[in-house]
């Protein structure tokens, strides 16, 4: 809960700058923010990567040959974006958002398909890499791997896949949520693939 006379902070970014308000970090304000919004998974992390995406769709967005793919694979941003969140939150998601998107909010509007499919990027790359730096081991992994320099994303995936589907049972063995609970769809592999063909490009100057 907000000490009196706090105003609450809203989350987002604008402008290349990220802001997180920090009474997410209460896990009673976090749970029900959840909840409300039905969402499967809420974490400042998650927050915090969400955000990032933004920010770093922004700065790609300086590229014209970036801006015309991305309109290709997620549709035209400069639809409204006040009236898209609005509808998304009246009339809910299309009934076959899993097929295309990794969550319902995803499919309010192409900012948000792309925020949260880069930040599940992350969650993705850094679920391996902490299986990496742990010592664990799996026969989908690749002996002395580094999962942030991995060029192919479906090799990527599939690790990372793999690890979660062991981490949610071992989650589940102690009735604890799953650690990934989500479904990653053929759609939804192609936009990561696209998310990380363009973060790669964009780190290395391409």
């Amino acid at each position: 809960m907000l000490a009196e006379g706090l105003t609450p902070v809203a989350m987002g970014h604008a402008n290349g700058v990220v802001t997180i308000g920090v009474a997410e970090a209460d896990p009673v304000v976090r749970t029900s923010r959840r909840e409300a919004l039905q969402e499967p998974y809420r974490t400042m992390v998650g927050h915090m990567r969400h955000e990032i995406a933004h920010m770093l769709w922004w700065r790609l967005s300086l590229r014209e040959d970036f801006l015309e793919a991305f309109r290709e694979k997620f549709g035209d941003e400069r639809a409204d974006y006040t009236a898209a969140l609005q509808r998304h939150y009246h009339d809910g998601p299309p009934p076959d958002w899993r097929t295309s998107y990794l969550t319902s909010y995803a499919s309010a509007h192409p900012h948000e398909d792309w925020a949260e499919t880069a930040a599940h990027l992350l969650h993705l790359t850094d679920i391996t890499d902490s299986a990496v730096a742990s010592g664990l081991s799996s026969e989908e992994m690749p002996a002395n791997w580094d999962p942030y320099s991995e060029p192919d994303t479906a090799r990527l995936i599939n690790v990372a896949a793999s690890l979660a589907i062991r981490v949610n049972h071992i989650n589940r063995s102690m009735g604890l949520s799953d650690l990934y609970p989500f479904v990653l769809s053929q759609a939804a592999q192609r936009k990561l693939a696209f998310v990380h063909d363009w973060l790669r490009r964009g780190a290395q100057g391409r």
